[in-house]
């Protein structure tokens, strides 16, 4: 059988497989893209809550859970900047808006998605939606064979298939695999970007809450990670940007055991045991409940004087050494216990995946299987929530194609 031979063909229409595929077939090459989906770009569509937080002005290594040497590489090859003009050139108008986050100015991540299919198309990248590829086998050529029947083949090979985040949003662990099928090693998935499940189930009385806090991870004394934002109180324990930004740190952690966390609930004083003192001394014969009203959501404060012990009809005056001690202490330090972080379909990104030592930093290319490329999500590469993950999925496609387009 002849088939026809593709330059390159990129499996995963996700935003690193759209944004290399519109770069290889602008650059002359004869590209193919497949999508196990029916629909190209899904998860770009649920990004962002619906409005596709595709870069961050902050977007530094500080920002990723990574090997710093690649991501230093990759952010300086395609930087924030580059990323701007790289969408303005494809007719997206986009807005900046508070911590460096950028979305479409059109308010819907359809003004990101659709443009970079339309771009592709225009460009001459072929696109073939249903195709999942379930084997590759490497000759002098890549022959790609998928569940469908069909059989193609190409002289380059991009793997842009994602992580197995969000299963719902055609999330996959066919990427991992057809990875390892060519050589390659796997740091092992963990979900990210995800709730926090914790042990004390008196919070559960918050659920619904939501508070700016900052949030400490730490394990055997040593600080994981940290991050200031708001916290969302569930059934299960924490969700919200703060939760959602130690979650990495957190999940990569957990099989050395539990995970402390610690709660701070005045993350704007430098100094909140010294302001909690000055209180004291300032309404000395407040009950507990009145001593918290203007600086604790209510139901917090409740929970925080069960835990404390303080005697609800005695003023502050009246209350113990001990208690008074821990009231000081206690609500910019209130110790938590993570036991695990909400499942795949709960997850936004995920943590491990194809080790990035075995790729080129500089383009992308696999160093275990020469003419494949490595893109995206599918590489042990995650980072905060805010635009960082987009951007990282961005520069990698952009880089790969690049490299890919100078081939003979």
């Amino acid at each position: 059988m002849n088939l026809p031979i593709y330059d390159v063909i990129i499996i995963g229409a996700g935003a690193s497989g759209l944004i290399c595929a519109r770069e290889c077939a602008q650059s002359g090459k004869k590209t193919l893209l497949l999508e196990k989906d029916a629909l190209p770009a899904r998860k770009i569509l649920a990004s962002g809550n619906g409005r596709c937080n595709l870069t961050n002005a902050q977007a530094s290594p500080a920002f990723y859970h990574a090997d710093p040497s690649l991501i230093t590489q990759t952010l300086a090859t395609f930087t924030f900047q580059n990323c701007l003009d790289y969408f303005a050139r494809l007719g997206v108008l986009t807005a900046e808006e508070g911590q460096g986050r950028v979305f479409p100015a059109a308010g819907k991540s359809t003004a990101v998605a659709e443009p970079l299919k339309i771009a592709a198309a225009e460009a001459g990248a072929e696109i073939q939606t249903s195709q999942e590829v379930t084997r590759i086998k490497r000759g002098k050529t890549f022959s790609v064979y998928t569940r469908q029947g069909s059989i193609f083949q190409a002289h380059y090979l991009v793997l842009a298939c994602g992580s197995c985040a969000y299963p719902q949003l055609t999330g996959t662990q066919s990427g991992y695999e057809l990875a390892r099928s060519l050589g390659h090693t796997l740091i092992t998935p963990r979900p990210v970007l995800s709730g926090l499940c914790i042990k004390e189930s008196a919070f559960a009385r918050l659920s619904g809450i939501r508070c700016q806090v900052r949030l400490c991870a730490l394990q055997n004394g040593r600080i994981l990670d940290q991050a200031e934002g708001e916290v969302l109180f569930t059934n299960y324990g924490l969700n919200g940007p703060a939760a959602l930004n130690i979650s990495s740190a957190v999940s990569r952690a957990l099989p050395k055991g539990n995970v402390n966390l610690e709660l701070n609930f005045f993350p704007q004083l430098a100094d909140p045991t010294d302001f909690l003192k000055k209180r004291l001394a300032a309404f000395p014969n407040r009950r507990p409940k009145d001593f918290f009203a203007g600086i604790l959501h209510e139901s917090v404060a409740n929970l925080l004087i069960d835990f404390i012990g303080l005697r609800k009809n005695h003023p502050m005056a009246a209350q113990t050494p001990n208690t008074l001690e821990r009231l000081v202490k206690i609500p910019s330090g209130w110790p938590l216990t993570a036991v695990g972080v909400r499942p795949w379909n709960e997850a936004m990104a995920a943590a491990g995946g194809v080790n990035t030592r075995e790729i080129n930093y500089n383009t992308f290319e696999s160093l275990k299987c020469t003419g494949l490329y490595i893109t995206g999500e599918l590489l042990d590469v995650d980072g905060k929530s805010g635009g960082f993950n987009l951007h990282f999925a961005w520069a990698s496609g952009f880089i790969a194609a690049q490299a890919i387009s100078k081939e003979n």
